[in-house]
Protein backbone atom coordinates (compact mmCIF):
# COMPACT_ATOMS: atom_id res chain seq x y z
CA UNK A 1 0.00 0.00 0.00
CA UNK A 2 1.20 3.48 -0.83
CA UNK A 3 2.20 5.12 2.50
CA UNK A 4 1.04 8.54 1.35
CA UNK A 5 -2.34 7.16 0.32
CA UNK A 6 -2.64 5.26 3.63
CA UNK A 7 -1.96 8.39 5.68
CA UNK A 8 -4.40 10.42 3.59
CA UNK A 9 -7.17 7.84 3.99
CA UNK A 10 -6.49 7.48 7.72
CA UNK A 11 -6.74 11.22 8.17
CA UNK A 12 -9.90 11.37 6.07
CA UNK A 13 -11.84 8.38 7.41
CA UNK A 14 -10.15 7.61 10.71
CA UNK A 15 -12.22 9.92 12.97
CA UNK A 16 -15.51 8.69 11.50
CA UNK A 17 -14.39 5.08 11.89
CA UNK A 18 -13.36 5.71 15.50
CA UNK A 19 -16.76 7.32 16.17
CA UNK A 20 -18.57 4.21 14.86
CA UNK A 21 -16.25 1.84 16.73
CA UNK A 22 -16.65 3.71 20.02
CA UNK A 23 -20.44 3.67 19.61
CA UNK A 24 -20.37 -0.11 19.08
CA UNK A 25 -18.25 -0.58 22.21
CA UNK A 26 -20.66 1.60 24.20
CA UNK A 27 -23.70 -0.38 23.08
CA UNK A 28 -21.95 -3.71 23.62
CA UNK A 29 -20.91 -2.82 27.15
CA UNK A 30 -24.43 -1.68 28.00
CA UNK A 31 -25.87 -5.00 26.74
CA UNK A 32 -23.35 -7.51 28.04
CA UNK A 33 -22.11 -5.70 31.18
CA UNK A 34 -25.18 -3.97 32.63
CA UNK A 35 -23.55 -2.97 35.94
CA UNK A 36 -21.03 -3.66 38.68
CA UNK A 37 -20.74 -2.73 42.31
CA UNK A 38 -19.12 0.57 43.21
CA UNK A 39 -16.00 0.67 45.36
CA UNK A 40 -15.83 2.42 48.73
CA UNK A 41 -13.54 5.42 48.95
CA UNK A 42 -14.21 6.38 52.53
CA UNK A 43 -11.62 6.23 55.30
CA UNK A 44 -13.71 3.87 57.44
CA UNK A 45 -12.77 0.17 57.05
CA UNK A 46 -16.29 -0.89 58.07
CA UNK A 47 -17.88 0.93 55.16
CA UNK A 48 -20.19 -1.14 52.97
CA UNK A 49 -18.64 -2.50 49.78
CA UNK A 50 -21.73 -1.33 47.93
CA UNK A 51 -21.22 2.38 48.58
CA UNK A 52 -21.79 3.90 45.15
CA UNK A 53 -19.18 6.25 43.75
CA UNK A 54 -19.65 8.70 40.90
CA UNK A 55 -16.23 10.32 40.53
CA UNK A 56 -16.35 12.90 37.74
CA UNK A 57 -19.35 11.21 36.19
CA UNK A 58 -19.51 13.89 33.55
CA UNK A 59 -16.09 12.85 32.36
CA UNK A 60 -14.39 16.06 33.36
CA UNK A 61 -15.49 18.20 36.22
CA UNK A 62 -19.09 17.27 35.91
CA UNK A 63 -20.45 18.23 39.25
CA UNK A 64 -22.25 21.55 39.13
CA UNK A 65 -21.36 24.12 36.54
CA UNK A 66 -23.34 26.05 33.97
CA UNK A 67 -22.24 24.23 30.85
CA UNK A 68 -21.57 20.63 31.73
CA UNK A 69 -18.46 18.95 30.37
CA UNK A 70 -19.20 17.31 27.03
CA UNK A 71 -17.65 14.36 25.23
CA UNK A 72 -15.48 16.48 22.94
CA UNK A 73 -14.79 19.91 21.49
CA UNK A 74 -16.90 21.34 18.71
CA UNK A 75 -14.67 21.82 15.66
CA UNK A 76 -15.93 22.85 12.25
CA UNK A 77 -17.39 25.72 10.31
CA UNK A 78 -20.15 26.29 12.83
CA UNK A 79 -22.34 29.27 12.02
CA UNK A 80 -21.78 33.03 12.26
CA UNK A 81 -23.06 36.40 11.15
CA UNK A 82 -25.56 37.29 13.87
CA UNK A 83 -25.24 39.36 17.01
CA UNK A 84 -26.08 36.35 19.20
CA UNK A 85 -24.82 32.79 18.72
CA UNK A 86 -26.65 29.96 20.48
CA UNK A 87 -25.06 26.58 21.19
CA UNK A 88 -27.04 23.76 22.78
CA UNK A 89 -25.32 20.53 23.85
CA UNK A 90 -27.09 17.46 25.18
CA UNK A 91 -24.61 15.35 27.17
CA UNK A 92 -25.23 11.81 28.40
CA UNK A 93 -22.90 9.82 30.63
CA UNK A 94 -23.29 6.07 31.07
CA UNK A 95 -21.62 4.35 34.04
CA UNK A 96 -21.91 0.93 35.71
CA UNK A 97 -24.92 1.90 37.82
CA UNK A 98 -25.88 5.41 36.75
CA UNK A 99 -27.03 7.55 33.84
CA UNK A 100 -26.17 11.22 33.97
CA UNK A 101 -27.67 13.80 31.59
CA UNK A 102 -27.22 17.51 31.06
CA UNK A 103 -28.57 19.97 28.52
CA UNK A 104 -26.24 22.96 28.36
CA UNK A 105 -26.94 26.21 26.57
CA UNK A 106 -24.39 28.92 25.79
CA UNK A 107 -25.36 32.30 24.36
CA UNK A 108 -22.45 34.29 22.87
CA UNK A 109 -22.87 38.02 22.28
CA UNK A 110 -20.86 39.95 19.66
CA UNK A 111 -20.01 43.66 19.58
CA UNK A 112 -20.12 44.90 15.96
CA UNK A 113 -17.71 47.74 16.77
CA UNK A 114 -15.34 45.40 18.64
CA UNK A 115 -15.37 42.16 16.62
CA UNK A 116 -12.55 40.52 18.61
CA UNK A 117 -14.50 40.70 21.88
CA UNK A 118 -17.36 38.40 22.89
CA UNK A 119 -19.39 37.86 26.06
CA UNK A 120 -21.19 34.64 26.97
CA UNK A 121 -23.92 33.34 29.25
CA UNK A 122 -23.97 29.62 30.16
CA UNK A 123 -26.90 27.72 31.68
CA UNK A 124 -27.68 24.03 32.12
CA UNK A 125 -30.36 21.57 33.16
CA UNK A 126 -28.98 18.43 34.80
CA UNK A 127 -30.42 15.12 35.92
CA UNK A 128 -29.00 11.86 37.25
CA UNK A 129 -30.47 8.37 37.62
CA UNK A 130 -28.43 6.07 39.83
CA UNK A 131 -28.46 3.25 42.36
CA UNK A 132 -27.58 4.02 45.96
CA UNK A 133 -26.72 1.80 48.90
CA UNK A 134 -24.93 3.71 51.61
CA UNK A 135 -23.73 2.54 55.00
CA UNK A 136 -26.27 0.57 57.04
CA UNK A 137 -26.27 -1.71 60.07
CA UNK A 138 -27.20 -5.43 59.69
CA UNK A 139 -30.64 -4.75 61.13
CA UNK A 140 -31.43 -2.37 58.24
CA UNK A 141 -33.15 -4.43 55.49
CA UNK A 142 -33.12 -1.58 52.95
CA UNK A 143 -31.96 -2.84 49.51
CA UNK A 144 -30.14 -0.85 46.86
CA UNK A 145 -32.32 2.13 46.00
CA UNK A 146 -33.01 3.75 42.64
CA UNK A 147 -32.62 7.50 42.98
CA UNK A 148 -33.19 10.47 40.65
CA UNK A 149 -31.93 14.03 41.11
CA UNK A 150 -32.23 17.01 38.79
CA UNK A 151 -32.61 20.74 38.35
CA UNK A 152 -30.95 23.81 36.89
CA UNK A 153 -27.18 23.97 37.18
CA UNK A 154 -24.93 26.88 38.05
CA UNK A 155 -24.91 30.10 36.01
CA UNK A 156 -21.78 31.06 34.07
CA UNK A 157 -20.57 34.38 32.66
CA UNK A 158 -17.63 34.70 30.29
CA UNK A 159 -15.56 37.30 28.45
CA UNK A 160 -13.31 36.37 25.52
CA UNK A 161 -10.73 38.21 23.38
CA UNK A 162 -9.10 37.01 20.15
CA UNK A 163 -5.87 38.44 18.76
CA UNK A 164 -3.11 37.72 16.26
CA UNK A 165 -2.76 38.17 12.51
CA UNK A 166 -5.50 35.61 11.90
CA UNK A 167 -7.13 35.81 15.34
CA UNK A 168 -5.46 32.50 16.09
CA UNK A 169 -5.00 33.32 19.78
CA UNK A 170 -7.84 33.50 22.27
CA UNK A 171 -7.91 34.36 25.99
CA UNK A 172 -10.91 34.27 28.28
CA UNK A 173 -12.19 34.83 31.79
CA UNK A 174 -15.20 33.06 33.28
CA UNK A 175 -17.15 33.25 36.53
CA UNK A 176 -19.60 30.65 37.81
CA UNK A 177 -22.31 31.46 40.35
CA UNK A 178 -23.72 28.66 42.56
CA UNK A 179 -27.33 29.06 41.46
CA UNK A 180 -28.01 25.32 41.08
CA UNK A 181 -29.21 23.26 44.04
CA UNK A 182 -26.28 21.48 45.69
CA UNK A 183 -27.97 19.87 48.71
CA UNK A 184 -30.66 17.51 47.40
CA UNK A 185 -31.65 14.94 50.04
CA UNK A 186 -33.32 11.56 49.79
CA UNK A 187 -34.96 9.38 52.46
CA UNK A 188 -33.00 6.18 53.10
CA UNK A 189 -35.31 4.52 55.63
CA UNK A 190 -37.75 5.42 58.39
CA UNK A 191 -35.68 4.09 61.28
CA UNK A 192 -36.39 3.27 64.91
CA UNK A 193 -33.81 3.54 67.67
CA UNK A 194 -34.34 -0.14 68.52
CA UNK A 195 -32.73 -1.03 65.19
CA UNK A 196 -29.49 0.62 66.22
CA UNK A 197 -29.88 3.50 63.79
CA UNK A 198 -30.85 7.12 64.37
CA UNK A 199 -34.47 7.36 65.42
CA UNK A 200 -36.81 9.12 63.05
CA UNK A 201 -36.40 9.65 59.33
CA UNK A 202 -32.96 8.76 57.99
CA UNK A 203 -32.53 11.50 55.38
CA UNK A 204 -29.20 11.74 53.55
CA UNK A 205 -27.57 14.25 51.22
CA UNK A 206 -26.86 12.81 47.81
CA UNK A 207 -23.20 12.98 46.84
CA UNK A 208 -21.96 16.10 44.99
CA UNK A 209 -21.45 14.30 41.67
CA UNK A 210 -25.21 13.90 41.18
CA UNK A 211 -26.19 17.38 42.38
CA UNK A 212 -27.28 19.92 39.70
CA UNK A 213 -25.17 22.65 41.33
CA UNK A 214 -21.80 22.77 43.04
CA UNK A 215 -22.52 25.13 45.95
CA UNK A 216 -19.25 26.90 45.06
CA UNK A 217 -18.14 29.95 43.12
CA UNK A 218 -15.47 29.41 40.48
CA UNK A 219 -13.20 31.87 38.71
CA UNK A 220 -11.17 30.74 35.73
CA UNK A 221 -8.86 31.87 32.95
CA UNK A 222 -8.23 30.13 29.62
CA UNK A 223 -6.05 30.28 26.52
CA UNK A 224 -6.52 28.64 23.12
CA UNK A 225 -4.46 28.53 19.91
CA UNK A 226 -5.91 27.59 16.52
CA UNK A 227 -3.77 26.72 13.51
CA UNK A 228 -5.54 26.60 10.15
CA UNK A 229 -4.33 24.07 7.59
CA UNK A 230 -5.43 23.28 4.04
CA UNK A 231 -7.05 20.09 5.32
CA UNK A 232 -8.50 21.37 8.59
CA UNK A 233 -7.58 22.70 12.03
CA UNK A 234 -5.20 22.05 14.91
CA UNK A 235 -6.40 23.40 18.26
CA UNK A 236 -4.77 23.24 21.65
CA UNK A 237 -5.31 25.17 24.86
CA UNK A 238 -5.62 25.09 28.60
CA UNK A 239 -7.39 26.63 31.56
CA UNK A 240 -7.04 27.17 35.28
CA UNK A 241 -10.11 27.28 37.53
CA UNK A 242 -10.21 28.29 41.19
CA UNK A 243 -12.98 27.33 43.65
CA UNK A 244 -14.50 29.53 46.37
CA UNK A 245 -17.17 29.00 49.04
CA UNK A 246 -19.22 31.39 51.14
CA UNK A 247 -18.65 30.84 54.86
CA UNK A 248 -22.38 30.55 55.62
CA UNK A 249 -22.20 27.97 58.41
CA UNK A 250 -24.51 29.32 61.13
CA UNK A 251 -26.52 26.08 61.01
CA UNK A 252 -23.58 24.28 62.66
CA UNK A 253 -23.45 26.65 65.63
CA UNK A 254 -26.85 26.00 67.25
CA UNK A 255 -26.41 22.51 68.73
CA UNK A 256 -23.83 20.45 70.59
CA UNK A 257 -24.26 17.00 69.02
CA UNK A 258 -23.00 16.61 65.46
CA UNK A 259 -26.04 14.67 64.28
CA UNK A 260 -28.28 17.48 65.54
CA UNK A 261 -26.14 19.98 63.62
CA UNK A 262 -26.57 17.91 60.46
CA UNK A 263 -30.34 17.71 60.84
CA UNK A 264 -30.46 21.47 61.41
CA UNK A 265 -28.37 22.16 58.28
CA UNK A 266 -30.53 19.80 56.24
CA UNK A 267 -33.63 21.65 57.42
CA UNK A 268 -32.36 25.21 56.95
CA UNK A 269 -30.54 24.55 53.63
CA UNK A 270 -28.10 27.50 53.92
CA UNK A 271 -27.62 29.39 50.68
CA UNK A 272 -24.24 29.41 48.91
CA UNK A 273 -25.04 32.72 47.20
CA UNK A 274 -23.89 36.11 48.49
CA UNK A 275 -23.07 39.59 47.25
CA UNK A 276 -20.41 39.89 49.97
CA UNK A 277 -17.62 38.58 47.81
CA UNK A 278 -15.02 39.49 50.44
CA UNK A 279 -16.49 36.70 52.60
CA UNK A 280 -15.72 34.03 50.02
CA UNK A 281 -13.15 31.47 51.14
CA UNK A 282 -10.75 29.98 48.63
CA UNK A 283 -10.58 26.19 48.71
CA UNK A 284 -7.00 25.59 49.92
CA UNK A 285 -4.50 23.46 48.01
CA UNK A 286 -3.38 21.72 51.20
CA UNK A 287 -6.82 21.43 52.81
CA UNK A 288 -7.56 18.21 54.69
CA UNK A 289 -10.71 18.56 56.83
CA UNK A 290 -10.96 15.44 58.99
CA UNK A 291 -14.55 16.05 60.06
CA UNK A 292 -17.69 17.55 58.58
CA UNK A 293 -17.63 20.17 61.34
CA UNK A 294 -14.22 21.31 60.06
CA UNK A 295 -15.30 21.58 56.43
CA UNK A 296 -14.71 24.81 54.52
CA UNK A 297 -16.79 23.71 51.51
CA UNK A 298 -20.34 24.28 50.30
CA UNK A 299 -22.71 25.48 53.06
CA UNK A 300 -24.73 22.62 54.51
CA UNK A 301 -23.28 19.58 52.79
CA UNK A 302 -19.65 20.60 53.38
CA UNK A 303 -18.57 19.19 49.99
CA UNK A 304 -15.24 20.86 49.15
CA UNK A 305 -13.85 21.99 45.82
CA UNK A 306 -10.38 22.08 44.30
CA UNK A 307 -8.53 24.32 41.89
CA UNK A 308 -7.61 22.56 38.70
CA UNK A 309 -5.75 22.69 35.41
CA UNK A 310 -7.12 21.39 32.12
CA UNK A 311 -5.12 20.91 28.91
CA UNK A 312 -6.45 19.75 25.55
CA UNK A 313 -5.42 19.21 21.96
CA UNK A 314 -7.60 18.43 18.92
CA UNK A 315 -7.14 17.78 15.22
CA UNK A 316 -10.03 18.38 12.83
CA UNK A 317 -10.30 17.36 9.17
CA UNK A 318 -12.66 19.50 7.09
CA UNK A 319 -14.71 18.35 4.14
CA UNK A 320 -17.48 20.09 2.26
CA UNK A 321 -20.29 18.53 4.26
CA UNK A 322 -18.60 17.63 7.56
CA UNK A 323 -15.67 18.03 9.92
CA UNK A 324 -14.24 15.03 11.77
CA UNK A 325 -12.08 15.48 14.87
CA UNK A 326 -10.11 13.56 17.46
CA UNK A 327 -8.56 14.89 20.65
CA UNK A 328 -7.29 14.47 24.19
CA UNK A 329 -8.17 16.33 27.39
CA UNK A 330 -6.10 16.08 30.57
CA UNK A 331 -7.66 17.27 33.87
CA UNK A 332 -5.40 17.81 36.89
CA UNK A 333 -6.86 18.71 40.33
CA UNK A 334 -4.57 20.71 42.59
CA UNK A 335 -5.87 19.00 45.73
CA UNK A 336 -8.30 16.26 46.79
CA UNK A 337 -11.96 17.02 47.33
CA UNK A 338 -14.06 15.67 50.21
CA UNK A 339 -17.67 15.05 51.10
CA UNK A 340 -19.35 13.22 53.97
CA UNK A 341 -21.63 10.18 53.98
CA UNK A 342 -23.67 8.30 56.56
CA UNK A 343 -21.43 5.95 58.56
CA UNK A 344 -20.96 4.18 61.89
CA UNK A 345 -21.47 5.72 65.31
CA UNK A 346 -20.70 8.24 66.71
CA UNK A 347 -21.83 11.16 64.55
CA UNK A 348 -23.29 8.58 62.18
CA UNK A 349 -24.92 11.01 59.75
CA UNK A 350 -21.53 12.35 58.58
CA UNK A 351 -18.96 9.97 60.08
CA UNK A 352 -17.68 8.59 56.75
CA UNK A 353 -15.40 10.95 54.82
CA UNK A 354 -15.18 10.35 51.06
CA UNK A 355 -12.09 11.51 49.17
CA UNK A 356 -11.64 12.12 45.43
CA UNK A 357 -8.41 13.07 43.65
CA UNK A 358 -8.76 11.89 40.05
CA UNK A 359 -6.31 12.75 37.29
CA UNK A 360 -8.38 12.16 34.17
CA UNK A 361 -7.41 11.66 30.52
CA UNK A 362 -10.34 11.79 28.10
CA UNK A 363 -10.16 10.44 24.55
CA UNK A 364 -12.63 12.17 22.25
CA UNK A 365 -13.89 11.91 18.69
CA UNK A 366 -16.42 14.17 17.04
CA UNK A 367 -18.32 14.84 13.83
CA UNK A 368 -19.86 18.13 12.71
CA UNK A 369 -22.54 17.79 10.04
CA UNK A 370 -22.19 21.10 8.22
CA UNK A 371 -25.28 23.20 7.64
CA UNK A 372 -25.24 26.96 6.88
CA UNK A 373 -28.05 27.64 9.36
CA UNK A 374 -28.01 24.93 12.04
CA UNK A 375 -24.93 22.66 12.04
CA UNK A 376 -25.14 19.48 14.14
CA UNK A 377 -22.40 18.04 16.32
CA UNK A 378 -21.98 14.41 17.45
CA UNK A 379 -19.25 13.32 19.84
CA UNK A 380 -18.16 10.43 22.03
CA UNK A 381 -15.68 10.60 24.91
CA UNK A 382 -13.95 7.91 26.96
CA UNK A 383 -12.37 9.19 30.20
CA UNK A 384 -9.69 7.18 32.01
CA UNK A 385 -8.59 7.71 35.61
CA UNK A 386 -4.81 7.84 35.43
CA UNK A 387 -4.60 7.14 39.18
CA UNK A 388 -6.05 3.67 38.66
CA UNK A 389 -3.75 2.92 35.73
CA UNK A 390 -0.66 3.90 37.73
CA UNK A 391 -1.77 2.04 40.88
CA UNK A 392 -2.57 -1.20 39.04
CA UNK A 393 0.22 -0.99 36.48
CA UNK A 394 -2.10 -1.75 33.56
CA UNK A 395 -4.86 -0.24 31.49
CA UNK A 396 -8.20 -0.40 33.31
CA UNK A 397 -11.76 0.00 32.11
CA UNK A 398 -12.85 3.61 31.57
CA UNK A 399 -14.87 5.10 34.40
CA UNK A 400 -17.79 5.82 32.07
CA UNK A 401 -18.74 6.75 28.50
CA UNK A 402 -19.87 10.21 27.44
CA UNK A 403 -21.98 11.07 24.39
CA UNK A 404 -22.88 14.55 23.12
CA UNK A 405 -25.35 15.84 20.54
CA UNK A 406 -25.32 19.56 19.78
CA UNK A 407 -26.75 22.22 17.50
CA UNK A 408 -25.77 25.83 16.79
CA UNK A 409 -27.60 28.86 15.47
CA UNK A 410 -27.03 32.58 15.01
CA UNK A 411 -29.65 35.29 15.38
CA UNK A 412 -30.26 38.99 14.85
Amino acid sequence: MNPVSFVSNARKYGPAGLLILTGAVLVGRAIFHPGTEGMPVGNDPTASSAVAVWNNIGGCGSSGGGAAAGAGKWMGRGVSGGLVDLEILSNHTLGPDYMYSAVAGTETFHWPTHPTWTASLATAWKSAEFEYEGYKVPADPTPRLDRITGGFGDLGLGLNKTFGNENEHSVGLNLMFPTGQHDIKRLHVKAASAQGIISGDDVRWMNPFVQPGSGLYSLGASYEYTKTKDWGLIVFGGSYTSQWAWDNWECRDQYTEVDDKVVNCQGTSPSPLTWKFWELQHQPWDGDPKKWTDSYGAPGTGATGADGFSFYGYIGHKEESSTQSVGLTLSIPMSPTYYWEYGPLPDSRVSQRMRTNDYTLKLSTGLEITNPSFPIFLSLGIPYKLNDIVDRGRLVNPQNYVGTVGVKGTFF
